[in-house]
């Protein structure tokens, strides 16, 4: 995967007090959301509103928020009809260029207003390229992800054009084709940071320096030693970055220090799995959306043999066989947190 290029380390004391600053967040609101288990979401960074743009049940719902007032979320489109009726909402971000959100559909990116618009931006892709899958935005840069990782497209993004810049493929990147790369995120010091899942279901995380117009250089190879894999969610600052964890059986927070060193956080009152989060003013609030309570362990297969044989001499008399996978949270709920320390 190329050479790794030595990056800048923060001092231990420095780790811990981010570290600490996450776990010290204190809750400071609560919104229930519809029952959907694929809720995307951003935070704008306006000068003027602090806006939250959230992909609720196929419904994209615009929420502006006053924290330094501790004032509740205002919901400024009340309208029940969905947006994308039949187009599955793949990611949405914050773009500072625009001052408007992205978002990112299988078939389209297009900017979103308040008024509820949809305005198409023109990606240049040839008829039968394959669906749209993930994006990451920072500043003039955008990434898109097609098809987990089929193709890396590079963009520049003004506010009068978007302009196609370069594209990698799997193989070029040096992954074998049957890799799958999934979430994407950009920093502020253009590193690249990707989750991959190789062919042998390893899960990792690989981090890409962007140089130029057509060249990611390979930083470093990120392997948890959680016992679940990691995705991750956002860059923090000199190289730190803030995941989660990928299955629900065992929802986590982690912090990837500068040196590749991965550390658990604990957030108080916060139960259930976490679907996505993001960082805002700058970095003094948590906003994340999550199930109201755990979701069901995944059962061990030998549990699972024994569990079905048992079932099967209680379930005879009835002629079949039934499963009990345990009763999924009824919504979620989107929660604000604020963090005593400024990341």
């Amino acid at each position: 995967m190329g050479s790794i290029v030595s990056s800048l380390s923060l001092s231990p004391d420095q780790n811990r007090w981010l570290s600490s600053s996450l776990q010290s967040s204190q809750l400071v609101y609560r919104q229930t959301l519809s029952t959907c288990y694929d809720s995307i979401f951003d935070i704008s960074f306006s000068s003027t509103k602090n806006l939250i743009l959230v992909s609720d049940d196929g419904r994209l719902r615009l929420f502006e928020i006053d924290l330094d007032q501790n004032k509740p979320l205002i919901e400024l489109n009340s309208s029940i009809m969905k947006v994308l009726p039949y187009e599955q909402v793949q990611d949405i971000l914050w773009s500072t260029i625009l001052d408007r959100f992205l978002v990112l559909t299988s078939k389209r990116l297009a900017t979103y207003d308040q008024e509820n618009n949809l305005v198409d931006l023109d990606l240049q892709l040839e008829k039968g390229n394959p669906p749209l899958w993930k994006m990451a935005c920072w500043s003039t840069h955008l990434l898109v992800n097609l098809s987990l990782g089929n193709t890396i497209r590079y963009y520049q993004l003004n506010s009068s054009s978007l302009t196609y810049l370069y594209s990698w493929t799997r193989t070029s990147l040096g992954y074998h084709m049957d890799d799958l790369l999934s979430n994407i995120v950009l920093s502020p010091q253009l590193t690249v940071a990707i989750n991959v899942e190789l062919t042998d279901r390893r899960h990792l995380i690989d981090l890409f320096a962007l140089i130029g117009t057509n060249q990611l250089q390979h930083l470093r190879r990120i392997h948890s030693n959680q016992p679940c894999p990691l995705d991750v969610i956002t860059s923090l600052r000199n190289y730190t970055w803030l995941c989660k964890s990928h299955w629900p059986s065992d929802d986590c927070l982690c912090l990837i220090e500068s040196d590749g060193q991965v550390n658990r956080l604990q957030i108080e009152e916060q139960q259930g799995y976490i679907l996505n989060l993001r960082l805002i003013k700058n970095r003094s609030y948590l906003v994340l959306v999550r199930t109201s309570s755990k979701l069901p362990k995944e059962n061990n297969v030998k549990e699972m043999n024994t569990s079905d044989k048992d079932e099967d001499q209680q379930q005879k008399s009835r002629g079949r066989k039934q499963q009990n996978i345990g009763k999924l949270p009824p919504n979620l709920l989107l929660e604000i947190f604020r963090i005593p320390s400024e990341l």
